[in-house]
């Protein structure tokens, strides 16, 4: 319920900075293709962080593999499709949007939204989180299970931040570098799934001392099968996707 309340908020609170700056800018309009992912990124950010799919991620590791992966590789992205860094900076007062571009310009800034922080903060939360206390403590305490999910969706946000870049971005970057950012992505959750699956012993207690042995060993080798196999597929489309945005701004430079 108030993840639905927290989505329905900024669902309308973006239609509303996108109504001023359609009104403001009406020759540089918002796709509407733009703001139908935004919407689709915030309903699939509530569907993975509702009661139901929070109780069943407390009993299966394969369940919680699924909610992961709309954390880190659909909800971010799509809602950064839809453009809200551009409202963010061009619909409030002038003077908010210089400070937001001048942090965004500084020695901090830089180094915060620098594509080689938001790789490394990804691959390292990404191993960190499933091979260290962190994950069977967010089983045991909701409040810690809250902070785990904030702290992908940093992260997350922050890498796709250098991959999704509509309107304004606090650092641009390059279309190759997006092109091997994402390259160079997939292979850590595959591996890490494949690291999941090669082991024969159930690494969380809390689903050991709720399914028993065999079925959760069996629950963590479908989990991990979901990690390589899904959030590859997802990881590789944004690739092809950010390799024909390449090719095409190469295109673009030869004609002109």
């Amino acid at each position: 319920m108030i993840a639905a309340i927290f989505g329905i908020a900024l669902i309308a609170l973006y239609a509303r900075a996108l109504h001023l700056y359609n009104r403001r800018f009406p020759a540089h309009p918002i796709a509407p293709w733009r703001v139908a992912a935004f919407v689709c990124g915030i309903a699939s950010l509530c569907a993975a962080l509702s009661p139901p799919l929070d109780r069943a991620a407390d009993a299966s590791f394969a369940a919680h593999m699924s909610q992961h992966m709309v954390l880190w590789l659909i909800a971010p992205p799509l809602i950064l499709m839809g453009a809200p860094l551009l409202l963010l900076v061009a619909v409030p007062p002038a003077a908010f949007a210089r400070r937001i571009t001048a942090f965004a310009n500084s020695q901090s800034g830089h180094a915060l939204f620098s594509p080689l922080t938001g790789w490394l903060s990804y691959v390292f939360v990404l191993w960190g989180a499933h091979f260290s206390p962190l994950y069977e403590l967010a089983l045991r305490y909701p409040a810690v299970h809250v902070v785990e999910h904030a702290l992908f969706l940093l992260v997350a946000f922050l890498f796709w931040g250098t991959i999704v870049q509509a309107g304004y971005a606090p650092r641009p970057v390059p279309h190759a570098v997006r092109a091997f950012l994402l390259f160079f992505t997939i292979p850590q959750g595959a591996f890490l799934g494949f690291a999941l699956n090669a082991t024969q012993h159930v690494l969380y207690p809390s689903y050991l001392a709720r399914l028993g042995a065999a079925a959760a060993l069996v629950d963590q080798h479908n989990g991990a099968d979901i990690m390589w196999i899904l959030g590859g597929f997802l990881l590789f489309v944004a690739f092809m996707c950010a390799a024909a945005a390449w090719a095409a701004s190469e295109r673009s430079v030869a004609r002109a």
